[in-house]
């Protein structure tokens, strides 16, 4: 028996009788996320790892100046794609709509990092020479990545020089007498990045291949699935991940997403997701500079009507990790509830 009338499939539109590679052509030039979302035939068609990988390495890859020649090769980045092709507008636009897609997921997003990285090796340290033992090291990184809890993860806001940092010389041959130059390649397996430097560079930003990399005036926003329950081992390596480079609130001074999903934590009374929210260095869209994740005086107020005294977790972990964040008038309060609750004086840490 045939499909019946109500089958999607019985009678495809004249864009899903289209031969799959046209439909996939027709999608890598418009960029337009919600496509395969339009029919049963288009996602079979459009839903693929290879274009979810090259999507990713569209929005994401670093658009540092050592980017723009020799870097985006038909074999990493294929037709119709063009890195430089979009606006910063249009590059934060797609991040945020890839990073909300169910498929952008952290596992996927590790395979494309390690993708990333071996690329920015081969292309950019062609012209290196390394020793042998370094060589053998660089060639085979499968152990560093499958081991990133050892790695930096920048948990005070700022990255090390680097998970491994390896000696190597650059031949110079416009000298005659081929004078070499001392270099380092430094990788972070975090974050997906790798950098060429002269051993007294400063390290932090300069020319920095990164994956994923916001690399516009505004970055893309971190999505609302790292940010909710099941709060995940996976969702808070997710969130540390993206904290470095996208943004979690609109305003700084408002921050009004951070605020709502801290005040819920604290009337659930979810401590463990609270503790580990509140060590995480984040930025909001108007601002450049990481910031510990923000409190309130409403969430100082919670903490008092919703908590269990004077031993409460909440009020326990703020006096113990944030007591300096907490304006005068808050911390005032503050003690004050506990000697009302304990009937025990304490004073500002």
């Amino acid at each position: 028996m045939g499909p019946g009338p109500s089958d999607p499939l019985a009678d495809p539109s004249r864009l899903e009788s289209l031969p799959v590679e046209i439909l996939q052509l027709i999608f890598l030039h418009s960029l337009e996320v919600n496509l395969p979302r339009a029919s049963p035939l288009l996602s079979r068609a459009l839903s693929t790892p290879l274009i979810y990988t090259w999507l990713i390495r569209l929005a994401f890859s670093s658009p540092n100046p050592g980017s723009r020649e020799g870097f985006f090769t038909p074999d990493f980045l294929p037709h119709p794609l063009d890195f430089w092709a979009l606006s910063w507008e249009e590059r934060q636009h797609l991040q945020t709509t890839l990073l909300e897609c169910r498929w952008f997921t952290l596992p996927l997003l590790r395979k494309c990092q390690r993708e990333y990285v071996v690329h920015a090796i081969r292309r950019k340290c062609a012209d290196l020479v390394f020793q042998e033992d370094d060589k053998a090291v660089l060639e085979n990184l499968d152990s560093y990545f499958e081991n990133l809890d050892a790695c930096d993860k920048a948990l005070f806001g700022r990255r090390r020089k680097g998970d491994l940092v390896i000696p190597a010389r650059l031949v110079d041959e416009a000298q005659a007498s081929s004078r070499t130059v001392d270099r380092k390649v430094a990788i972070w397996f975090h974050f997906g990045a790798v950098q060429i430097r002269e051993p007294n560079e400063v390290y932090y930003e300069n020319d920095l291949f990164r994956l994923p990399c916001s690399g516009g005036i505004r970055p893309g926003r971190i999505p609302d699935k790292v940010l909710r329950a099941p709060w995940s081992d996976e969702q808070f390596e997710f969130l540390q991940l993206l904290a470095a480079d996208f943004y979690l609130d609109e305003d700084e001074a408002s921050a009004e997403r951070s605020s709502e999903i801290t005040s819920r934590l604290i009337r659930k009374r979810m401590i463990e997701p609270f503790r580990r929210l509140l060590r995480i260095y984040c930025r909001a869209a108007n601002c450049r500079v990481l910031a510990r994740w923000p409190l309130r005086p409403l969430h100082y107020t919670l903490i008092q009507r919703y908590g269990s005294g004077a031993d409460d977790p909440f009020l326990n972990f703020i006096f113990d990790e944030r007591w300096g964040d907490i304006p005068t008038d808050c911390a005032e309060e503050l003690i004050y509830y506990v000697e009302l609750t304990d009937g025990r004086q304490r004073s500002r840490p």
